[in-house]
């Protein structure tokens, strides 16, 4: 039985491809990375790349399909 449990200060990092649409097109493509608490809700982690994604296109959030999301 494993007793360990991850320390609330522990960070994890996650790294995203994905791409951005526009009127059904794929516009724009690119990767982000995010690091953050390792208690964050999953839905919260994807939240983030999409924003962090749209941002950095000047897109919408809706705008953006991740295409994989891998925790590093």
């Amino acid at each position: 039985m494993c007793t360990w449990a991850p320390d609330a200060a522990m960070r994890r990092a996650y790294f995203a491809d994905y791409e951005a649409y526009e009127d059904g097109h794929a516009v724009a493509w690119g990767q982000a990375v995010l690091t953050c608490a390792a208690q964050d809700d999953a839905d919260e982690v994807i939240a983030r790349l999409r924003q962090q994604a749209a941002d950095r296109q000047g897109v919408p959030r809706a705008a953006i399909r991740l295409r994989s999301v891998c925790r590093l």
